[in-house]
This record gives C-alpha cells, sequence and structure tokens, in this order.
C-alpha cells in the first residue's frame, strides 16, 4: 500500500472526506458509493437526522458543470465503509482512523486552556 495522505478536512468545525475520495481509495465507482450512502440515509431518517452523517453538496467536474457528492463525518465514513471487505479495504480503514486521530488530537492541542476555579473566594474574584 501507498503512503499517500489522507484528505480529511475541517468543514465548519466538522472532520469530513468527501464520497469521492472514499470512491477512489476503495477503487469503487462514485455512482455506487453515491447510491450506498442514499441508502443508509433511507435507514437512518425514521431513526435520527443523517445530517450528523452525511452532508449533502456539490462539486464542479471537468466540464464545469455541478455533480452531487456527499461530506462523510467520520461516523458516516464508519457506516459506509462498514461493508467494505477485502485487505484494501482494510488497509484503508485504519489509515482513515489513523488521519481522524491525528486530526483530532491537532484540534485539541490549537484549543486555549483556561484554568478553573478551585475555590469558592477565586470564582468571587
Amino acid at each position: 500500500m501507498e503512503n499517500s495522505l489522507i484528505k480529511v478536512v475541517n468543514q465548519d468545525g466538522q472532520l469530513v472526506v468527501s464520497s469521492r475520495q472514499v470512491a477512489e481509495n476503495f477503487g469503487k465507482q462514485h455512482g455506487h458509493v453515491m447510491e450506498k450512502i442514499a441508502g443508509l440515509e433511507t435507514e437512518i431518517q425514521p431513526i435520527e437526522n443523517s445530517s450528523g452523517y452525511f452532508i449533502p453538496t456539490e462539486y464542479k467536474d471537468l466540464k464545469g458543470e455541478l455533480r452531487k457528492e456527499y461530506l462523510l463525518t467520520r461516523d458516516g465514513f464508519t457506516l459506509t465503509v462498514m461493508g467494505f471487505t477485502g485487505a484494501k479495504a482494510l488497509q484503508w480503514k485504519l489509515k482513515y482512523i489513523e488521519a481522524f486521530n491525528k486530526m483530532e488530537q491537532a484540534l485539541k492541542e490549537q484549543q486555549p486552556v483556561f484554568a478553573l476555579p478551585q475555590t469558592y473566594k477565586e470564582v468571587l474574584l
């Protein structure tokens, strides 16, 4: 397996990966990945809102035409690729887990840490 970087992006404070990249990384057709996500959305909707997993969006193709895609949160990614099998799928799952964990840790390290008051008197000051 090659050591290419996984493109996880921060979309309004949420870590996501595009359905196109999932298709590319797993050797799937984007249309098939979109169908899988649409099926998952249909199953999720009666239980809860699927926007915590899949964010519908668009991109411009090489012709400049708008095409549909999804941005997948970590949970959406996990739901989508859970059914993918084979050695390549396992390798990519491990790489994505590592990438999300690294990004999450980097974001945590950027958060300012404030000292909490230790006593009631400090709260009043």
